[in-house]
């Protein structure tokens, strides 16, 4: 049996590999084709800050597919990251709506305090329960890199601390790496370790590098389900559904 935060990363990563792998098909010659479409269409004639972005686009079509490859591969590892980030905390309020008992553990281990107008002002039990329980995976969830994050899932379910040691995670904290440097560095090369190779790209990246870039950051996403495939079992065998009534009110 596998839940339902884990149909919905699986859904997620799939829309991810389409992406990577129909960003790796754009050439110069689309660059040019799209120009000449956007010259016939009359929807930007006045926007005039695309004006410029039109014109590059047309005469220096290389330098706008490096562009396109590059703020691809950006999209792809913050919306990778974005989507784990979001599964662990769909998996522990899933469990918590399963089973009260973990609901309790996390109250107590999250020092969660229930604010009085809560009892007053929400008249339903179960939407109170609703708001604590995403109070507590949010705060569960904390972290600067994915594992950090991930050892408080497991400790926080009693999951096998043996699924820390696993060498995916080690590359998944890679990817985090490059997704802080984004979000937080403003560097101009983004680098990543996998599988003891170093991997670099930059501003520059041409369509030989995205594909390199393409095919790891796949290999990655099918790694990364079987991993998260084998928690998810091991998260439900751990807590079985004792209350199902939350899943109606979610």
């Amino acid at each position: 049996m596998l839940s339902a935060s884990y149909a919905r990363l699986g859904s997620e990563l799939s829309g991810l590999k389409l992406q990577a792998i129909i960003s790796g098909q754009i050439d110069a010659n689309n660059c040019l084709e799209w120009g000449e479409k956007i010259s016939k269409a009359d929807y930007f004639d006045e926007i005039k800050s695309v004006y410029p972005i039109h014109d590059r686009l047309i005469k220096e079509p290389n330098f706008m597919l490096s562009k396109l490859y590059y703020n691809s591969l950006k999209s792809l590892i913050i919306s990778f990251s974005a989507t784990l980030e979001f599964f662990l905390k769909d998996s522990m309020q899933l469990n918590m709506m399963r089973n009260y008992s973990l609901l309790k553990k996390g109250l107590i281990e999250s020092k969660q305090v229930i604010d009085p107008k809560d009892i007053v002002d929400i008249d339903d039990i179960e939407l109170v329960r609703l708001k604590y329980i995403k109070n507590i995976s949010n705060n569960m969830c904390s972290g600067e890199m994915w594992s950090g994050k991930f050892i408080n899932y497991v400790k926080f379910l009693s999951l096998p601390n043996n699924l820390l040691g696993e060498t995916i995670n080690k590359k998944i904290d890679s990817i985090w790496k490059m997704r802080n440097d984004i979000a937080h560095a403003n560097i101009n090369i983004l680098s990543i370790n996998y599988n003891g190779t170093i991997h670099k790209f930059g501003a520059d990246i041409n369509a030989e590098q995205y594909t390199e870039f393409a095919l790891f950051f796949i290999k990655l996403l099918d790694e990364t389900l079987s991993f998260v495939e084998k928690v998810d079992k091991l998260s439900l065998e751990k807590w079985k559904t004792t209350d199902a009534t939350l899943f109606y009110r979610k």
